[in-house]
């Protein structure tokens, strides 16, 4: 059963990936210069559109960074990104709680403001069984970064 809160956002439906991206925004550190409604917190992440459509709509926009990362069944691959541009990270090969520790403290060192999570598809768009479990550390992963 999937969580309301964590879906793909309408920006990348058109888009044709192995993954589709979801979007966990992450309010621990600062965002610079953005002023979001005063109930932000508790609209829907629909709400929320990815730091890139942001900066496309409004180039007087400077909201932080978006960290990529793709949850495999061993490995976690790690990207940063301004816009546009990315640049790879690092490649993790932890697992369960200590993964989750290390992307909050590395969304922290980062000035990271929202992740971006793949989700893996299959090659008709059909989700995997890989996909609930990447659902799943989404979900804590967003229960973590919403209690710092």
């Amino acid at each position: 059963m999937s969580s309301p809160q964590l879906q793909s956002h309408p920006f990348f439906n058109n888009l044709i990936f192995s993954k589709s991206p979801l979007f966990l925004p992450y309010f621990s550190t600062p965002i610079r210069n953005y002023n979001p409604k005063p109930n932000a917190l508790s609209s829907s992440l629909q709400e929320f559109p990815p730091n890139a459509l942001r900066r496309k709509t409004n180039p007087q926009c400077t909201v932080g960074f978006s960290l990529g990362v793709d949850l495999g069944s061993s490995r976690t691959g790690l990207a940063l990104s301004k816009g546009f541009s990315v640049r790879p990270l690092t490649v993790l090969k932890l697992r369960g709680q200590k993964l989750e520790l290390q992307l909050l403290d590395m969304a922290e060192r980062e000035e990271v403001d929202e992740f971006i999570i793949g989700i893996p598809k299959s090659w008709d768009g059909k989700e995997t069984p890989q996909s609930n479990k990447v659902r799943s550390i989404a979900g804590r992963l967003a229960v973590r970064a919403a209690e710092r």
